[in-house]
């Protein structure tokens, strides 16, 4: 019995990864890619944009029903083959409306992934649910790494579509793992709405979500979307943008102990959001006026290092702040809510690289970030987070 616990859990690691993969073999050459189908930058925020926007609607419905019929593995089931579809049908969307098709379920498959983490964690004791989100995490990133380095391989000798055929290739994978695990019984919680507002109205919960929205709206407006379509237009090769997307993920991976073992505990929390936010200014303002795209791979390393330094505060902020049977609750509303940025970073970037120029855009999300910098560190000693 033990060894078919380990054996399930081992099939859900593996699902996690390839899902992950599947979600981002061809995130750093989408936006090119759409380029070279003649869409306009507005357009590509759009179409961009719908991945997150997707996410603020389902996200919590699909965990409500998930809760109420606790069915994870039908759940997981589901975002695996939505992202394998939505891989599979891009490679032959060429129209507006088919290619959005695509993003919206891509968007329902990340909506999905608070069941593959529930899940996960219910193969662990109640004292080990630090080490099976930190597993959780890893797998994420891991599967990024994973996509970026078949991006990479694959894009530079065949072209920005091949990313695609790598997506439903990994997406594949993750449905098959995901048909031979075996999950557990999971007793937790019923939704209701009397504690999801409870939650929501938690101002711990609120300022972790409002800056979730900037992390987001940076992430997804630059990193994975314009910074690539800047460094194609400065004369990158396919190689060189996978590599600036890869720095994104992998300067994550290397400093992950550093940050969750030293940094974050030595520092007061509004300190290190104020580093965090910092570093994605920076990282703004090189992307943005400097023109040599190898040195994006300097500004991604500076993003990626703020990302996990502010991803880990945040989270660790929401599940602090409400009782266990909460959190999941308080995670599923924390990332419905940073949807938003998800879905208007790359909208209002795009907007504004058609409007103006992609130093004026950058310039925006360095001001922004800079604001939401300095704004952090008070604002976490008024509601008493130290």
């Amino acid at each position: 019995m033990i060894m078919d616990k380990k054996k399930s859990r081992d099939l859900l690691c593996v699902a996690m990864v390839f899902f992950w993969a599947s979600e981002y073999c061809h995130a750093p050459y989408f936006a090119p890619y759409l380029d070279s189908l003649g869409f306009s930058a507005t357009l590509i925020g759009f179409m961009t944009g719908v991945y997150g926007f997707t996410q603020i609607f389902a996200r919590i419905p699909i965990g409500m029903i998930t809760d109420a019929f606790s069915c994870y593995k039908k759940t997981i089931l589901f975002g695996a083959l939505s992202t394998t579809l939505s891989s599979f049908f891009l490679m032959f969307a060429t129209s507006f409306v088919t290619i959005i098709i695509c993003r919206v379920l891509a968007g329902l498959a990340a909506s999905t992934w608070l069941a593959f983490s529930v899940l996960y964690n219910a193969y662990y004791k109640d004292d080990e649910s630090v080490r099976a989100m930190t597993n959780v995490n890893a797998f994420s990133n891991g599967g990024k790494l994973l996509a970026f380095f078949l991006g990479i391989l694959t894009a530079s000798f065949w072209g920005y579509k091949i990313p695609l055929l790598c997506s439903f290739l990994t997406g594949v994978v993750s449905v098959i793992a995901v048909i031979f695990l075996e999950p557990i019984k999971i007793n937790r919680e019923r939704f209701s709405f009397k504690h999801a507002f409870e939650v929501i109205r938690n101002p711990q919960v609120i300022l972790s979500s409002a800056l979730a929205i900037m992390m987001q709206f940076y992430m997804q407006g630059t990193v994975f979307a314009f910074t690539s379509s800047r460094a194609k237009m400065l004369g990158a090769s396919s190689f060189l943008i996978g590599v600036i997307s890869l720095s994104f993920t992998l300067i994550q991976v290397i400093v992950a102990p550093y940050v969750g073992k030293k940094l974050l505990v030595k520092n007061e929390k509004g300190k290190s959001l104020f580093i965090g936010f910092s570093l994605l200014a920076f990282a703004a303002i090189i992307i943005g006026f400097v023109k040599s795209p190898i040195v994006y791979i300097a500004a991604n390393i500076l993003a990626g290092f703020g990302n996990i330094i502010i991803n880990g505060l945040l989270m660790a902020m929401v599940v602090s702040c409400v009782s266990e049977e909460k959190r999941s609750t308080a995670m599923g509303a924390y990332q419905a809510i940073y949807g938003i940025g998800m879905s208007l970073g790359p909208v209002v970037i795009g907007k504004l690289v058609s409007a103006y120029s992609f130093e004026s855009a950058y310039f925006i999300a360095f001001i922004l970030m800079a604001i939401t910098a300095i704004a952090a560190w008070p604002l976490t000693r008024r509601i008493g987070v130290r």
